[in-house]
């Protein structure tokens, strides 16, 4: 018993210090995050899908998925290297271990029969820098959607704006879940692929079109986080 209290202060601790370090991380480099779309149906699992074109993704979606209280599962390929991020739900997924990934997803899908787990998916498979396009989607978000009836599939968009001011804007745009008939794999995935492509145009269009908070609060987005301002703002 006493290990095991000992282990749940352990978690506690790590799970502290990597929100603290991800919240630390976010308004180092960031001027804000907003965020705008739909939110999830409480009482269902869901699987977040995100385009996967900046380093800062996970941070930023984990952020989100915070803010909703969720309890969140995300799969880690580099997860060897920080194992204190398992305490806030990363999973590993290295390339060169197919048992350590067929474990995760076990394991996922044991998560997702709760209401309160939220599954962050990147199914474009790799970080890549072409943020004007999605590359085509890997099966898994597919796969996934047909193993847990009940779960909600949402697009993400996520697009950093450059312009402006010294340090950049993170802008998060959460799609209506996911219709259509999972038997036709392909056709699924296009849809998802291309839903997820439309919300990304318009993140865009908004970001690069408004200055000023006001402007991007009447837009309906929502200050998620708030960073640095400029140094002549500052001073």
């Amino acid at each position: 018993m006493e290990r095991a209290g000992l282990s749940g202060i352990t978690i506690g601790l790590q799970r502290r210090f990597v929100d603290w370090l991800i919240a630390r991380s976010l308004r180092g480099h960031f001027r804000a995050v907003y965020a705008r779309g739909a939110l999830p149906d409480e009482q269902r699992p869901l699987i977040l899908y995100a385009n996967h074109h900046y380093w800062w993704d996970g941070y930023l979606a984990y952020w989100l998925l915070r803010s909703w209280g969720r309890s969140i599962v995300v799969w880690m390929e580099a997860y060897r290297r920080f194992p204190p991020f398992g305490a806030v739900g990363a999973m590993p997924f290295p390339a060169d271990n197919a048992i350590t990934r067929a474990r995760t997803v076990r394991r996922t899908l044991e998560a997702l029969h709760s209401p309160q787990t939220a599954l962050l998916l990147f199914p474009e498979g790799k970080l890549h820098g072409d943020t004007e396009r999605i590359l085509p989607f890997q099966r898994s978000l597919h796969w996934l959607a047909c193993q847990v009836s009940e779960v909600q599939v949402l697009p993400m968009a996520i697009y950093i704006e450059p312009s402006y001011h010294q340090y950049p804007r993170a802008y998060l745009g959460v799609g209506a879940p996911l219709q259509g008939d999972l038997k036709d794999t392909e056709s699924w995935l296009c849809a998802a692929a291309e839903t997820l492509q439309a919300e990304l145009a318009v993140l865009r269009a908004d970001a690069r079109g408004a200055v000023a908070e006001p402007e991007i609060v009447a837009q309906g987005y929502r200050v998620l986080l708030r960073g640095r301002l400029s140094v002549s703002e500052r001073f």
